[in-house]
């Protein structure tokens, strides 16, 4: 039950994150707010790792160091660079493909059996994407390009699950873990935001921008997320564990309804319905047959 219900916690929080960024970026570049999260995140992250003297070790750092450049480094480009181009809520529905793809990834690189009920529920949980997907292009919201960078964020997430399995089942300690993943994070966008534009320019521009924001979708909406799914790793499938990645976009949709203002319309209460039902197969079903 508690891996369930801090994937479900990430979950909203990942969600709050794909609307805090999508403002951010109205004053900020995208490698600005990309940096500016993971500077925040690292900065808790190891903060927190000297509170509770948890142990560090060089060696035990290589597989979080290439989970942080896959996720959230890489990712975040794509993802941000996505929500530059396209709606806030087409981002967040192409993390409902991430059940389907980490499920197959699993079983050819872990060697995880295929749980039926958690196919079933990924391909109710697509089926809904879909639908919330056309209904948002119709509404004018989507971008091609913007969606394909959401894709490829997709595609690296899934490799960090696997190398997030591994990691959480011989080495534990999640919030080791997600430090190294965030100061990763923070080197790769770190040095891209320095090639791409002055540093003195962007002291200045972080100065007048939301700051308050920054240290939002830093300290809470990524690293809070990150160490939770580390966390539930230790305890769930990977493929169970990534259906919960459905859950995003239609948690997204209400928020970006009301603080940015995009529409909503009935195919797309609809499809949040689709979604959470694929989501909950898995453990309906597994309690009906237990009982």
């Amino acid at each position: 039950m508690m891996p369930a219900l801090a994937m479900l916690l990430a979950s909203l929080l990942f969600a709050s994150s794909n609307v805090g960024t999508k403002i951010a970026l109205a004053d900020l570049a995208i490698v600005e707010v990309v940096s500016g999260r993971f500077l925040f995140a690292a900065a808790v992250l190891w903060a927190m790792v000297l509170l509770t003297r948890q142990p560090v070790a060089w060696k035990e750092a290589r597989r979080p160091l290439l989970m942080g450049l896959l996720d959230p480094g890489l990712v975040s480009l794509f993802v941000v660079g996505g929500l530059h181009l396209t709606s806030a809520v087409n981002v967040a529905v192409f993390w409902a493909l991430m059940p389907l793809f980490t499920s197959i990834a699993a079983r050819l690189v872990l060697g995880e059996k295929i749980n039926n009920l958690v196919i079933l529920g990924a391909l109710v949980a697509v089926t809904g994407a879909i639908i919330l997907a056309i209904a948002n292009r119709d509404a004018g919201e989507g971008n091609l390009f913007g969606d394909f960078l959401a894709i490829c964020g997709v595609l690296c997430a899934v490799g960090t699950s696997l190398l997030g399995r591994r990691v959480a089942q011989t080495q534990g300690r999640p919030i080791v873990t997600t430090a190294w993943q965030m100061t990763m994070a923070l080197g790769v966008n770190g040095a891209v935001l320095i090639v791409l534009q002055q540093p003195d320019e962007t002291v200045a521009r972080l100065q007048e921008g939301p700051i308050l924001l920054l240290a939002y979708l830093g300290m809470v909406a990524m690293a809070g997320p990150f160490f939770l799914m580390n966390y539930a790793l230790r305890h769930l499938p990977v493929g169970r564990m990534a259906l919960f990645a459905s859950l995003v976009g239609p948690l997204s949709l209400p928020m970006a309804a009301i603080i940015l203002g995009e529409t909503i319309q009935l195919w797309e209460v609809a499809a949040i319905a689709i979604v959470m039902v694929g989501v909950a197969i898995p453990s309906l079903v597994s309690r009906e047959l237990e009982a």
